[in-house]
């Protein structure tokens, strides 16, 4: 099931890069220029504690934007362009769609492009090519989640995966699931071939496939998974880290550089450098962050009922600087806290490690990078509307 998860992305980035080779093209050294950092100029420090920077909401700042967005997505979704008109004749394209669109949180990634794309135009304006790119990051990235929702054959928690999970049987769930993520991806496709760019092709393609490498990474890695627990190898925080760039954080930087690009500016230019590391540092503060906050849930629901504790856990970034300071968390992780006082001693070590903290200075490091970044941009309200974004990432508050 697994391996029909990921399947649908690698042959996806596959495509986007065939599409690509009889286009000429800047050599590959250039579009991998942009690992290299600009020198960025100084910015304020950013921190949980610090006071939000003058400028602003992002998402006001947006917001008619985000309401064409979404309006965008709908008619992608229900456009039979070269079709048979199936999504309204099919129930399982309708649940794919329903799958999509009643899924929550999907104005970040477009919320973010829009803002680059205007933070990085001479007249600090947007048309409809970040638009669309802005719409095909939210499909991949939805795609990715969706197929990550299908379940194991013998899951008996179905709420553990998706809407329909709930409503149908889990082998045809797990059906609506592939189906909803390729779905979602080929609409992607064709969203980004109507780009008519392939430079943007190109960093697209690679955003995907990061997210494929990252999500097998990530199921080799799997402390709990027997494969994983059999060659005795422990998942260290580094390689973790380095999972979650790929899996989560690469898309939404190539996607920030892509919106750069759109305003005219060249793949290698300092402005599209500076605008890959600030999606980076800002996907990497999120996710950190979100880590950081479910662990204090967990904690504070578990010290007084341990049986609350998941059997299996995902590894996370505070888990695994507990693990540094404990290497007996790593084994207990790998035996599902399966033997007598696991979880008792889980807490401990997690408390005592002071793992959210210090998951939330790994957070601050990154939002301080993304916060670097912004001082490549020209001043207007648009990147001090981004400045107050690295705030609110960093100390959790609604982007709504």
């Amino acid at each position: 099931i697994w391996i029909q998860r990921m399947m649908s992305l690698t042959l996806l980035a596959t495509a986007c890069h065939a599409f690509t080779l009889n286009i000429p093209l800047l050599p590959h050294s250039r579009l991998s220029a942009a690992c290299v950092s600009p020198p960025l100029m100084a910015t304020s420090m950013i921190s949980r504690t610090t006071a939000v920077p003058s400028g602003p909401d992002p998402y006001k700042l947006v917001v008619q934007d985000l309401e064409y967005i979404k309006t965008s997505i709908k008619k992608v979704l229900s456009d039979n362009r070269g079709g048979s008109g199936a999504l309204t004749s099919n129930e399982v394209l309708t649940m794919a769609a329903r799958e999509f669109m009643q899924r929550k949180g999907k104005s970040f990634r477009p919320m973010v492009v829009l803002l680059i794309g205007r933070a990085t135009d001479a007249d600090f304006a947007i048309d409809n090519r970040h638009y669309k790119l802005a719409v095909i990051a939210e499909m991949i990235h939805t795609a990715s989640l969706i197929h990550a929702d299908v379940l194991e054959e013998d899951e008996t928690d179905t709420s553990q995966g998706t809407l329909v999970h709930q409503e149908v049987a889990l082998d045809v769930g797990n059906k609506v699931c592939i189906l909803a993520g390729d779905f979602l991806l080929a609409k992607a496709a064709v969203e980004l071939s109507l780009l008519d760019c392939s430079e943007v092709t190109e960093i697209v393609a690679r955003g995907l496939e990061s997210i494929c490498e990252g999500g097998m990474m990530a199921f080799d890695s799997n402390p709990s998974a027997a494969e994983s627990a059999d060659d005795g190898h422990v998942l260290t925080l580094k390689e973790y880290m380095h999972i979650t760039a790929r899996g989560t954080a690469q898309l939404i930087g190539n996607s920030c550089q892509c919106s750069a690009m759109l305003s005219g500016h060249l793949v290698d230019s300092p402005i599209a450098q500076a605008c890959l590391i600030f999606g980076e540092g800002l996907a990497m503060a999120q996710q950190l962050v979100a880590e950081a906050d479910a662990l204090d849930v967990l904690l504070q629901k578990c010290r007084r009922a341990p049986r609350n504790w998941p059997s299996s856990i995902q590894p996370s970034a505070p888990l695994l600087l507990a693990a540094e300071a404990f290497p007996e968390l790593s084994l207990m992780m790998q035996r599902r806290f399966s033997d007598p006082g696991d979880v008792a001693a889980a807490i401990s070590f997690l408390e005592r490690s002071e793992a959210i903290k210090r998951t939330q200075q790994l957070a601050t490091e990154h939002a301080q990078e993304a916060e670097n970044a912004l001082g490549m941009l020209p001043t207007s309200a648009t990147r001090d509307a981004l400045h107050v974004l690295c705030h609110k990432v960093l100390t959790g508050v609604p982007i709504k």
